[in-house]
């Protein structure tokens, strides 16, 4: 059966959404955060500066050309303002630096200007420095812990409907599975219903019509060889529509069907078939009956096909855990890589393995060459919904 790749199509269109949201929650809040206060130390710097722009353009108006020469003048009109405790840097209208004493330049500096006017001209350039080291620890602590934050989410985001999408898509195989082989179960029943209306009920009316004839006078021994080879052929049909529907199963139950097809394959085989089935077993789906009848069957034909086997033994318990263990082995040639030496391409053991598979069950190979081999697969008793 074809995988639907359900889970892989969902996390190839998901995981960039997811991403894209991861970064915009990682990012958002702390850029803001960091613009916002940013803002504010520009601002506040600037204010500063402005400030000082209204004490310097007292001196200038006061002195306009020695107030940039006289730096003690213009450091104590800025240190009588209390404007001196902020990193100043002061150029007059030349670009010309102007030197005052303030406080020490920060490591990060962020710096406000202003431009000292005096009727429409500039006549000097203030700048004040603010303290950016601060706000970048904490701007970076709240990028971290909006990182943190963004991962989680993003992993909530991700994996719970990825989950919930493999879930989903395990669930569907499985019905799926299930529904191919009562598919292949209704197959199987209209092939032996056609073969017993058709052919049987053909061979049946031919071979009355035969039995009329010998009565009649025709050759008495000519019309017993004929009617041997129409019960032959008659037996023929009668064998193939019980190996496309077992009535065993319906008629006895699956212990019961087991135990009598485990002893009449032994006796037309010529093979000691050992067949154990424990006392007690719950009510099984019809799906997991018909499967263990199955498997019985391929693996015990696959044994005397190509095991050169002498003995062979079937075992079906329940065990822990709602499931059901079937055991089936034999003391032949075991396997050769992963098929019998016989049978290449392994086709008993795949049609196994994909029964099991199609009801979620599991199986285990033993063997070692010459050893025989031993099939364990367990099954649910009870089939999900």
């Amino acid at each position: 059966m074809t995988p639907l790749r359900l889970t892989s199509w969902f996390r190839a269109r998901m995981l960039p959404l997811v991403a894209a949201t991861a970064v915009v929650v990682a990012t958002a809040a702390p850029g803001a955060f960091y613009l916002r206060e940013r803002w504010d130390l520009v601002n506040g710097a600037r204010g500063h500066a402005g400030r000082i722009g209204e004490a310097l353009r007292g001196e200038i108006d006061g002195r306009p050309t020695l107030w940039r020469y006289d730096s003690t003048k213009l450091a104590e009109r800025l240190a009588g303002s209390g404007l001196d405790r902020a990193a100043i840097r002061l150029v007059d209208a030349e670009g010309i630096p102007v030197a005052v004493e303030s406080a020490p330049l920060p490591a990060r500096p962020l710096w406000g200007r202003v431009e000292v006017l005096i009727d429409g001209r500039r006549e000097a350039t203030v700048w004040v420095a603010a303290d950016h080291g601060a706000l970048l620890v904490s701007a970076g602590e709240l990028a971290a812990a909006f990182a943190l934050l963004a991962l989680g989410l993003a992993a909530v985001l991700y994996l719970l409907p990825v989950r919930a999408i493999g879930r989903a898509e395990r669930r569907i195989g499985l019905l799926l599975g299930r529904l191919t082989l009562t598919l292949q179960e209704e197959d199987r029943r209209r092939i032996a219903r056609d073969l017993h209306d058709g052919a049987g009920q053909a061979i049946t009316a031919a071979r009355l019509e035969l039995l009329a004839l010998r009565a009649r006078g025709v050759d008495p021994e000519a019309a017993q060889r004929i009617a041997h080879l129409l019960d032959e052929a008659l037996e023929e049909v009668r064998r193939s529509t019980a190996a496309l529907v077992p009535p065993a199963l319906a008629e006895l139950g699956l212990a019961r069907a087991l135990v009598r097809h485990c002893e009449a394959f032994g006796d037309a085989a010529g093979l000691a078939v050992e067949c154990r089935v424990a006392e007690e077993l719950p009510s099984l789906p019809a799906e997991v009956e018909t499967a263990c009848y199955r498997i019985v069957q391929e693996a015990l034909a696959n044994t005397a096909r190509h095991a050169g086997a002498t003995r062979a033994w079937v075992r079906l318990a329940q065990v822990a855990g709602g499931r059901l263990r079937l055991e089936i082995g034999d003391d032949g040639g075991g396997i050769v890589g992963t098929s019998r030496r016989a049978d290449p391409g392994g086709q008993g053991i795949e049609g196994i393995r994909e029964r099991v598979r199609l009801l979620d069950g599991e199986v285990a190979l033993e063997s070692h060459e010459g050893s025989g081999l031993r099939i364990e697969i367990t099954l649910p008793i009870r089939l999900s919904q």
